[in-house]
């Protein structure tokens, strides 16, 4: 499965992994430069970078767009991933920053691309549908969020559920934990949002 994780200029400590593709994002390509991993190329506007900036990424492929356009730099990037074959894309710094950008990252998964996972250094967000899912015990805390009528299940958590019926307006599956090496996630129907956090 080809995989990219797509840099935001919001990232800090980013994770080296193997056979990963690293794509920066407007002045995220910076960011990756600065944690010496691999550069494949730069998408945005790059309105938020200096001159002197800008000409660090000589060399490397860059797909600028004009600062005035209806999609936002992180929009662009995916669909082109997309578009280049990759599988499997993780938006690094989605959900730091600006609370407008957190929510339109949010809204790009939930409406537009729910096989994308949202990343910072403490916090992870993605889509569940239907079936049965398996989620490793890697965060201190998990909360699930409707997107539509849900029937969710969970066992291995500290909070279990069976068959219950949420609506995207419940918030009663917030900071619930993993009680095992890993939770079992089952959606008899809908979907939801799963949040993985180590903040306090």
């Amino acid at each position: 499965m080809k995989s990219v994780y797509l840099i935001t200029p919001l990232a800090k400590k980013i994770p080296m992994y193997k056979d990963v593709d690293y794509v920066g994002v407007d002045a995220g390509s910076l960011r990756i430069l600065e944690n010496h991993l691999p550069l494949k190329f730069c998408v945005g506007d790059f309105d938020s970078m200096s001159s002197q900036d800008f000409e660090k990424l000589d060399g490397y492929e860059i797909v600028q767009h004009p600062v005035m356009k209806d999609e936002t730099d992180s929009e662009l990037a995916i669909r082109l991933c997309k578009e280049r074959g990759y599988e499997k894309i993780t938006l690094f710094g989605a959900i730091s920053g600006r609370i407008d950008h957190t929510l339109s990252n949010i809204r790009l998964l939930m409406y537009s691309f729910p096989e994308v996972v949202l990343e910072d250094e403490s916090q992870k967000i993605f889509l569940l549908k239907k079936g049965k899912h398996k989620i490793k015990n890697d965060y201190r805390h998990i909360s699930f969020f409707a997107c539509e009528k849900t029937t969710l299940s969970l066992s291995g958590f500290l909070y279990n559920l069976s068959e219950k019926s949420i609506n995207v307006q419940d918030i009663f599956t917030v900071s619930n934990s993993i009680a095992q090496e890993e939770g079992t996630v089952e959606i008899k129907s809908g979907s939801v949002l799963c949040i993985q956090s180590n903040e306090k």
